[in-house]
């Protein structure tokens, strides 16, 4: 199943197959933090297991910005 970034139940990015892809993909928007030592994504957010957007099961990137 795949992961995504979500601020509070809104969906904010595409499906990752990994929840560690998704914190890459949070720590380079800069939603990361280190509190107390431990890394943490900035309040509201989360990642959280989504289901694909389309049919066939297998997680669609966006298309590419030029």
């Amino acid at each position: 199943m795949p992961y995504a970034l979500f601020e509070d139940d809104q969906k904010l990015s595409k499906e990752f197959p990994t929840e560690e892809d998704v914190w890459t993909h949070a720590d380079e928007a800069g939603l990361v933090d280190i509190v107390d030592g431990k890394t943490v994504l900035e309040d509201g957010y989360t990642i959280q297991p989504c289901q694909p957007d389309n049919e066939t099961g297998i997680a669609v990137p966006p298309p590419a910005v030029s």
